[in-house]
């Protein structure tokens, strides 16, 4: 079960019996939260109720109680008066001073659920004086992921999602990128495994349906080098979820804050600070069709002393494939019987062949091939359905290593180092190597007098598939390293922290069953020109033409290696800076030195060779040093006002500089106002920018058989569009198309609103709900659009240059290098309601997190109109924006009773809408609807054995099927092609 966001923390990973926790689970209440000086009421005859609201609602726990239990109980006087200082208290604490004297006691649930119980009914309880140990921890508030004052999700004027451990483990999910898939605010054109022709093996993440590289993603605040083929993201596979203590979603801009890429929103991935004891934990999980067979085995092991702490985190991991003909959506690319078109290929087993009279031929079934008479006209049946060979889910392993450290020197100094490694391996199958002598990047043809050629003609157009070859197979390998470390102060009048980092990610990506280009051209030309080591081919005799000899002649494989490396340093300071009757001034500021390196290159054939199958990538390297200062102040407005519960201001900048473009100044200005208890409204303006990455500046000539609608194979443009004088082959729909890196690109740059409420009523305990409308303007917008070019040309006429047409008016290739093409903007609005009741023993829960889209408006270039996406689908094949779903929700009920948990999510995407392929007909994708549920039972074996079964799409719900989709007639990205998935886990704790 997987994905809904605002899921409360009683979720099953750490989820225990009350009548089975030992003291040491109470350790995940140790987390930092804001309980800030002068928080605790002061009014004598403040209800209980009220109370214990506004101290979950401080610390970010959640309290919960039957309103009858607390009816006329008032505030202890004691506790009131704390109210009147400035004073510091832990959570647990101000619970034991809240319900002195009150008959009344809590029971911890997990980390982020405490239930408040008569005494009578806490029987075989932990007693809350087990948990001394974290009463000596003066909790002071953390810094949320959007700020670095801390505060907690209530005292935010950014919408924040915190997602924790236990979430995540309840999802089932074995990788962060199939978790975040499902996050209803994540769309667009994320990657991951289930990307087959067009991924390589990485899973990124895409909020708001904008590109990768404008989400930033953190681990523990601090940025980590991207993937190792000069990627411009973070590989998320690189990070194992067994070590993750939770994640926060910033949903807003936050440059101000962060610097660069942090334009949709930032993805802060904390990871686990400690640990006591030891945990073994295994997982298996397969589909309902017996594939797909996932294997997790993690390990962690921690121990802490009175001023020391250390944890080890060890995780493998294993998945296997699924192919496209194992799913009833896939198994084929003619997708006519499901409403769509054909798109299997021109290039076949048997050949298709233009000759000089204009005919095109292919051979007759069982003929050798070695006359004229052997072939006949071709049919428009004639084509290959290449989905019966690839991979859909690419089988992948991981393996993983994460250590953490922790010395206090003194009550205000203290050491911290992190370090981690983990190596992937993912391989993508592909169907054998096509040929298209024509649109090669350097054109073939069939001499007349070669070997095997039955016409007695030149032939410069040959169609075949390469079954000799076999299937090309891409395989991905990286190695993940990550040191962190620093050291950290807190007195009475400044928290500090100083740290330094380095990352590094390796990858090596090798691809075999391509052809040689080279060696082609010489077994395709005149036959006395095919000496010595030459081996004439045979592309006329169909499947079994090919003998051992001629594929081992022109078989080729190429490899690319590369690696991109971050190394810096910060200093950051928070403190008070006044104190005043509305309370306190707080400031925090710091500057941040960085540096970043990428480098890719690819083996000498692939340079010196041109090869067929593959994309030609060049080399890349490029590099860039980064400072940064910033700066952030929290000013009270109001307190305590018959109109004005609390008005806050909170001001945010910083300015960077960077070696390789310049400098820039990003702002940010957040307000909240409480009109009354429980009541909040929020909101933030703030600019926002992207400096080009190191790949989009630095990326060496790289060539790539792109998906492209040409206008001009519409006949009904032929003649009336200005770049349509002549009508092209209808039956391509990839084109050679060459990629590179600008220098002269401009940063991109945004302005980001969000305006919402936040509503946690004293009247109804456990019920929460927040809705933050949103709006982002991006303007220098960096893309390489092939697309727009082609589409361009057609219309106007223009950019000749860069579409390359030959006589007959068909595409020999497109130069589609990074340029900033035109404006983006943006806008919607982002709800959560979440409710949670004790029944009896037990705690109910509901919640629902949904994301509504309303315009997506892109704009190619600057003299262009812009394009409403919302809604649609444009396949990131053919270069689109991916899927944008209005509507994309999760729905969650949990119900947990003296060590059962039962966990029941309902995911909802909406309809989109889609283009039919090489027309203009529109088609609607349909909604989807899983259904994913789970089962945990903790047993009272050592410290806790705990049993898990669960299943994702219960109901076997197939993906929608994608008419315009280049990967298996669906959208990957967006939809799950498993089908039903069944899993398993043992998880012991000592």
């Amino acid at each position: 079960m997987r994905r809904t966001l605002q899921y409360t923390a009683w979720l099953a990973g750490l989820c225990a019996n009350q009548y089975l926790i030992a003291p040491a689970a109470y350790g995940a209440l140790d987390s930092q939260v804001a309980l800030p000086a002068g928080s605790v009421m002061s009014e004598a005859a403040r209800p209980l109720s009220e109370s214990l609201i506004e101290l979950g609602r401080q610390s970010d726990v959640s309290i919960v109680f039957p309103s009858r239990l607390l009816a006329g109980i008032p505030t202890p006087a004691r506790y009131s008066a704390i109210g009147q200082e400035p004073r510091q208290m832990s959570t647990l604490a101000a619970l034991d001073l809240l319900l002195a004297e009150s008959g009344l006691t809590y029971k911890i649930i997990n980390k982020q659920v405490i239930a408040i119980v008569a005494l009578e009914q806490a029987t075989g309880a932990a007693p809350p004086t087990h948990a001394r140990n974290l009463e000596e921890v003066s909790v002071v508030g953390q810094r949320l992921t959007g700020s670095r004052i801390r505060r907690s999700y209530a005292q935010s004027a950014s919408p924040v999602d915190v997602i924790s451990g236990p979430e995540l483990a309840a999802s089932g999910a074995q990788t962060l990128g199939e978790f975040l898939k499902f996050i209803p605010t994540v769309a667009g054109n994320s990657t991951s495994t289930a990307i087959s022709n067009g991924g390589d093996g990485t899973a990124t993440v895409t909020l708001r349906g904008l590109p990768a590289n404008n989400t930033l993603v953190l681990l523990n605040g601090q940025r980590t080098a991207y993937s190792g083929m000069a990627g411009d993201a973070i590989d998320l596979n690189s990070i194992p979820p067994n070590a993750v203590d939770r994640i926060e979603i910033l949903k807003d801009g936050a440059s101000a804050v962060y610097g660069s890429d942090a334009i949709a929103g930032v993805i802060n991935i904390i990871l686990r600070p400690n640990y006591e004891g030891l945990e073994l934990e295994q997982f298996y999980g397969e589909t309902s069709r017996d594939d797909l067979r996932t294997s997790t085995t993690n390990f962690l092991w921690g121990n802490q002393s009175e001023d020391a702490s250390v944890m080890v985190s060890a995780s493998l991991f294993k998945q296997g494939a699924i192919f496209s003909r194992d799913r009833a959506v896939s198994r084929s690319a003619d997708g006519r019987h499901q409403g769509g078109v054909d798109l299997r290929s021109t290039a076949t087993p048997d050949g298709r062949f233009s000759l000089p009279d204009e005919t095109i031929v292919t051979l007759i079934n069982n003929r050798p091939g070695n006359s004229p008479d052997d072939y006949r006209p071709v049919n428009a049946e004639d084509l290959f359905d290449y989905a019966a060979y690839t991979s859909s889910t690419s089988p992948s392993e991981r393996s993983s290593l994460f250590s953490s450290g922790r010395y206090e020197f003194n009550h205000t100094v203290s050491a911290f180092a992190d370090l981690s490694y983990t190596g992937t391996k993912a391989v993508i199958t592909l169907a054998p190597t096509p040929l298209f002598t024509r649109f090669e990047d350097q054109p073939l043809t069939i001499d007349a007098t070669q070997a095997y050629n039955p016409f007695g003609a030149t032939i410069d157009d040959a169609r075949v598939r390469l079954l000799a070859l076999g299937n090309r197979v891409q395989t991905y390998r990286s190695d993940a390293y990550r040191l962190n470390w620093g050291l950290e102060g807190d007195n009475d009048l400044v928290r500090w922290q100083f740290n330094q980092f380095w990352s590094r990610t390796d990858a090596n990506l090798h691809y075999t069953g391509l052809a040689s280009g080279a060696r082609l051209r010489n077994a395709l030309g005149p036959n006395d020109e095919c000496t010595g080591e030459c081996v004439a081919l045979n592309l006329f005799g169909g499947p079994g033409a090919i003998t051992p000899a001629m594929s081992d002649y022109i078989a080729s494989e190429s490899s690319t290696r590369g690696f991109s490396q971050l190394i810096g340093g910060s200093f950051s300071m928070d403190t008070t800076l006044l104190e005043t009757r509305q309370g306190d001034w707080l400031v925090a500021s710091g500057f941040e030195l960085r540096f970043e390196s990428t480098e890719s290159n690819p083996s000498p054939v692939a340079i010196d060779d041109f090869l067929i199958g593959g994309s030609a990538t060049g080399a890349t390297k490029g590099e860039r040093r980064i400072a940064e200062m910033f700066a952030e102040l929290h000013i009270p407005l109001l307190a305590d006002q018959p109109w004005a519960k609390t008005l806050n201001l909170d001001l945010a900048g910083r300015a960077s500089h960077y070696s390789d473009f310049g400098a820039a100044a990003t702002p940010k200005l957040g307000l909240q106002y409480e009109p009354i208890r429980g009541l909040t409204l929020r909101g933030t303006v703030s600019r926002g920018f992207r400096a080009p990455s190191l790949h989009e500046v630095h990326l060496g000539g790289q060539q790539s058989q792109q998906f492209i609608d040409d206008p001009c194979a519409i006949p009904a443009n032929v003649g009336v569009l200005p770049g349509c004088s002549q009508a092209s082959d209808p039956t391509r729909n990839q084109f050679l198309t060459l990629f590179g890196g600008s220098r002269d690109l401009k940063p991109e740059q945004s302005t980001n609103r969000t305006l919402g409420i936040f509503w946690s009523p004293n009247e109804l305990p456990g019920l929460s709900a927040s809705s933050d409308i949103f709006w982002i303007d991006q303007r220098n917008v960096v893309d390489a659009s092939a697309q727009y070019i082609v589409n361009h040309n057609a219309s106007t006429g223009e950019l000749a240059d860069r579409v390359i047409r030959n006589g007959d008016g068909d595409i020999e290739r497109i130069d589609a290098k990074y340029v900033n093409i035109g404006k983006r903007s943006l806008n919607g609005v982002d709800m959560t309601i979440k409710y949670q009741h004790l029944i009896d023993e037990g705690l109910a829960s509901i919640s629902l997190n949904a994301a509504h889209l309303m315009s997506y408006k892109d704009q190619q270039s600057p003299t262009s109109d812009a394009t409403e996406l919302a809604g649609s689908f444009r396949d990131a094949a053919s270069e689109g924006r991916g899927a944008l779903p209005q509507w994309k929700a999760n729905t969650g009920f949990h119900w947990q009773q003296e060590g059962l948990d039962l966990h029941y999510t309902i995911n909802y995407i909406s309809p989109l809408d889609e283009t039919l392929p090489k027309s203009d007909i529109p088609r609607e994708v349909s909604s989807w609807i899983t259904h994913d549920i789970q089962f945990n039972y903790l047993l009272a074996i050592q410290k806790g054995l705990r049993i898990t079964l669960g299943a994702d799409n219960l109901l076997d719900k197939p993906a929608p099927f994608v008419a315009s989709a280049f990967n298996d007639n669906t959208d990957p990205r967006t939809y799950d092609l498993r089908g039903r998935f069944w899993y398993g886990r043992l998880s012991l704790k000592f």
